[in-house]
This record gives C-alpha cells, structure tokens and sequence, in this order.
C-alpha cells in the first residue's frame, strides 16, 4: 500500500475553521513540506503509541545518516509534530510520518500563511 499524502492541509483564519481530524492511515503520512506546516496527533487508545518523522535520505551529521526520530504519544493525549527542516525532506518533498499503531489515533495537517 502506499503511503497517505495530505494535498489540503487546514488553513486558518480569523473567521474560524471547522477542523474534522483524519483517522491516521496505516502507511504513514507524507506531508508536502513546508516551513508553516505541522501536524497535531491525537492518540484517543488506551495505550501509548510511537510517531516516527522519518530524516530524508539526504540527512546527514558528520557524513552519518541519522536514525529517525522516535516521539511516545500517551493514551489520550495530543501533540503537535512540525515545521520541519530540510533534514526531513524526502526525495519528493515530502515529510513522512509513520504511526506505530492507528486505532483510535487521528491527525490533522494546518498551515499558517501571513496575512
């Protein structure tokens, strides 16, 4: 299976916008990266998960590949994941984020734009 890619992440206003959180996809996401965006992970399990951002293959410290990064998501609780830089870039662009388990897990992708 593939990967699920966000094409619309929420864009907020001051008018208000209605958010209705996705089920988080069993292959990961990726999310078209840019500097504004980030991610909010809700774990609504009753037991902790793993979000892994996943460093791009061109990520580098002292000419060694970093190992991805692992964040714990409790039972219940809610992080926000993001803006990433230029290490997580994959060859497309994109940011992934994998999900150590999916039940119950939802997730949102915003991004802020100056007005």
């Amino acid at each position: 299976m593939a990967r699920f890619t966000v094409t619309a992440p929420t864009i907020p206003s001051t008018a208000g916008v209605a958010v209705t959180p996705a089920a988080a996809p069993v292959d990961g996401l990726a999310i078209p990266n840019g500097t504004k965006r980030a991610a909010r992970v809700t774990n609504g399990s009753g037991a902790s998960i793993n979000v892994t951002e996943k460093f791009g293959p061109s990520a580098a410290v002292d000419g060694v590949a970093p190992a991805d990064r692992v964040i714990p998501l409790a039972a219940g609780a809610t992080k926000w994941f993001g803006p990433w830089g230029g290490a997580y870039a994959q060859e497309d662009g994109s940011v992934h984020l994998d999900f150590s388990a999916i039940t119950t897990v939802t997730y949102e992708v915003v991004e802020i734009t100056p007005k």
